[in-house]
């Protein structure tokens, strides 16, 4: 039964092994034994709607519904930090250098991908970009796919909805045309316009999968701050992966944190973690 007073028994190294060992099978995520603590503590508010004191009774309830619970369990473990226009020199490439050279191709269509998009900031702030270039031209046919495994946050994404702290960074005209301001009970919310969220369409997906159910190829390939969670294996398949749905002259854009120097020279670093697709000649 729920013990009374909120008290939640310590996750033993077992218990730690065998929830690391599901997690890292199913997600890609490592953690360490240092992430013992985390663990428990993002798990903590599972074990109270599940009305579980212990983590012994929950792995056998995860076991039991495996299908429905490891969504529930990949959804506490995702880290989400995101912020509109992160990492502001990959927009400012997209904007100065990108869409000036594929406003020239023939035909004139975009398809973007935008994964680990989380609670949907960055799939946005491709959008807002690509429709401040063209807004005083005739937009291309542009396609962003925004994919995330953890469906919590996807909901958040589809939604659109922000409060004014996670907007302090964007410039007060974007928020102007591209947002709308909410009144009354929605005072102090932003939802982004409709014209931005018909850019995007949001999905589940996990990275890890054998192969990706989607069809035809990415200009711009954006994962950034999520391989960084991965082993060194892990890393390299999903890297290789995209290299396979990515156009000859795209561009994937990775974290600040990560590199791609070990791909095998799959791609070519042309700056500030954005890299080139390396393309062999037969």
């Amino acid at each position: 039964m729920f013990k009374t007073g909120l008290f939640f028994d310590e996750i033993s190294d077992n218990e730690f092994y065998l929830l690391r060992d599901v997690i890292f099978k199913e997600s890609g995520i490592n953690l360490t034994e240092r992430k013992k603590a985390l663990l428990h503590s993002r798990l903590i508010k599972r074990l109270k709607a599940l009305n579980i004191d212990n983590y012994k009774v929950y792995y056998e309830y995860l076991n039991k519904n495996y299908h429905e619970e490891i969504i529930n369990l990949i959804n506490c473990i995702t880290t989400n930090k995101t912020d509109f226009f992160r990492e502001s020199k990959h927009f400012k490439f997209l904007r100065e250098v990108i869409l000036p050279k594929f406003e020239k191709r023939n035909p004139g269509k975009f398809r973007i991908w935008s994964a680990g998009c989380s609670t949907g900031e960055e799939p946005y702030s491709i959008a807002i970009t690509i429709a401040e270039y063209f807004r005083n031209k005739r937009m291309p046919d542009v396609k962003i796919l925004a994919t995330d495994i953890d469906t919590d946050v996807l909901g958040k994404a589809v939604a659109g909805i922000y409060k004014e702290e996670d907007l302090e960074e964007v410039d007060p005209a974007i928020l102007r045309i591209y947002f709308q301001k909410g009144k009354k009970e929605n005072s102090g919310l932003f939802t982004v316009r409709e014209s931005i969220k018909n850019m995007v369409s949001f999905g589940r997906l996990n990275l890890l999968s054998e192969s990706y159910p989607m069809n035809g190829l990415f200009d711009i390939i954006f994962c950034r701050n999520v391989i960084i969670y991965f082993d060194k294996k892990t890393k390299d398949d999903v890297i290789n992966k995209f290299y396979d749905y990515l156009t000859d002259d795209g561009y994937f854009f990775a974290g600040h944190s990560e590199t791609l120097a070990n791909s095998a020279g799959r791609y070519f670093l042309i700056g500030n973690t954005i890299y080139g697709k390396a393309v062999k000649c037969t």
